[in-house]
């Protein structure tokens, strides 16, 4: 399960908003207490995807963004948790591509519906641990 405030699902939901029409990316940050992911902040990314137009369906984030933001969750007692993303006017559902760029069973891994420039709602999933697939997670938005 994922726990996160409705502030930061309206957070993740804007950045989405923000990268139409390209996919919009960033890192969750929080603790894991009981087996739920539990959110605290996040830290939005630029999609460093090197061909312009591939960004409508894919992201990469920056190793050095990536490091920096593992030290500044670790500064904060925190750890990162999982990864959010956009599909721009496409469903929130894990892709095989997804699946592919996907390394951390336990992550949570949001996606955001964005529709002509609107985010719409976002699902959750989580690898499975043999990596063949993803499980949705309930997201318990508070």
């Amino acid at each position: 399960m994922l726990k996160l405030s409705d502030e930061l699902h309206r957070q993740v939901m804007a950045h989405g908003a923000s990268a139409y029409p390209f996919e919009g990316c960033g890192l969750l940050l929080g603790r894991v207490e009981s087996g739920v992911n539990l959110v605290t902040g996040l830290r939005p990314m630029a999609n460093v995807w090197p061909v312009e137009e591939e960004k409508r369906e894919r992201f990469r984030i920056a190793e050095n963004d990536w490091r920096d933001a593992e030290f500044a969750a670790m500064a904060a007692d925190l750890d990162i948790i999982g990864i959010f993303h956009s599909h721009p006017d496409c469903e929130p559902v894990a892709s095989p591509r997804d699946l592919n760029w996907a390394s951390w069973p336990g992550y949570s891994y949001i996606i955001t519906e964005v529709l002509q420039g609107e985010p719409t709602h976002s699902r959750s999933w989580q690898l499975k641990a043999d990596r063949s697939g993803f499980l949705e997670e309930e997201i318990e938005i508070e």
